[in-house]
């Protein structure tokens, strides 16, 4: 491929960082509903899956993870864009929905009980991919982070 090529497939800068991000969502999706597929039927089962697959994937593609949580926030960013990250939000919240409706999750806003979910799995993920060191918790230390997610998320 010649350097020029993709300035003949995107009008813009925006429109190909759009497009990769909008793929990287995608295959984000795929990756996260295909784990859930194989997984239990409990909260804590269907959790586990989806933050090793979610981890998985950002640490196989950290470079696009960045740029994908980067795109989807600029003000040039596309509806296609922005409704893919909105399916990987919704998959997340049913998730978190699924286990209330259970009663494996406490009852409150759904918003704020997948923050509760979501925000140690994404700063897990962050320092994963930055390349911090995890000291000895490498091996076990997302399931150290699960473990403390499903405490938080117990039924009063």
């Amino acid at each position: 491929m010649s350097p020029a090529a993709p300035s003949r497939h995107f009008k813009t800068k925006q429109a190909l960082l759009d497009a990769l991000a909008l793929d990287g969502f995608e295959r984000l999706v795929e990756t996260t509903a295909a784990a859930q597929d194989d997984a239990g039927e409990t909260f804590g089962e269907r959790l586990n899956v989806m933050a090793q697959a979610y981890v998985g994937f950002s640490v196989a593609n950290a470079a696009l993870l960045d740029l994908m949580f980067s795109t989807k926030h600029s003000p040039e960013a596309s509806q296609a864009l922005g409704a893919a990250a909105g399916r990987w939000i919704e998959q997340s919240l049913e998730l978190v929905s699924t286990g209330q409706r259970r009663g494996e999750v406490r009852e409150g806003p759904l918003d704020r009980i997948a923050l509760t979910v979501f925000a140690p799995l994404h700063g897990y993920v962050g320092l994963a991919v930055s390349g911090v060191p995890l000291l000895d918790t490498d091996e076990h230390g997302l399931d150290d982070v699960i473990a403390s997610i499903i405490r938080a998320c117990r039924p009063e």
